[in-house]
């Protein structure tokens, strides 16, 4: 088995990060989860195999990859580096021709992944910008 991770820190809190992650639509225009047939038009559809809320923890399969990859497993996990600031792991096992790992590394590792996880935590920034703007407003 092969296995591709990219991780980051982004500067929000875990629990924000996490309630963003689990709806790729809010974050990534590649990717869409489904149970049971698309929701939605994307590149990559991928199924939900587990969720766990107290480690934060999707796991999910892409029942059509766009890659030259079968039996795969993917996991994005958000842990709590301190207040504002958290840690995403995002990896893949799966099964593929070993020699195009390194074109895998880039496509998936590169383009779906780190793209994901720089998008993700855009996304997490704007998002603790309205929140305390709102806050500020409210208490003004």
């Amino acid at each position: 088995m092969s296995r591709i991770i990219r991780r980051t820190f982004v500067a929000a809190p875990a629990d924000l990060v996490w309630e963003l992650l689990q709806d790729f639509a809010q974050w990534h225009p590649r990717l869409s989860i489904y149970s049971g047939g698309p929701e939605a038009d994307a590149d990559i559809v991928v199924s939900v195999q587990s969720q766990d809320d107290e480690t934060r923890t999707l796991t999910y399969t892409m029942p059509e990859p766009p890659f030259p990859i079968t039996n795969d497993r993917a996991s994005v996990q958000v842990q709590t580096f301190s207040d504002t600031t958290c840690h995403v792991e995002w990896s893949a096992e799966f099964e593929s021709d070993p020699g195009i790992i390194h074109l895998l590394e880039d496509q998936l590792g590169d383009d779906v992944f780190k793209l994901a996880l720089d998008r993700l935590a855009t996304a997490a920034h704007e998002r603790q910008a309205a929140e305390v703007a709102a806050a500020s407003s409210a208490s003004a």
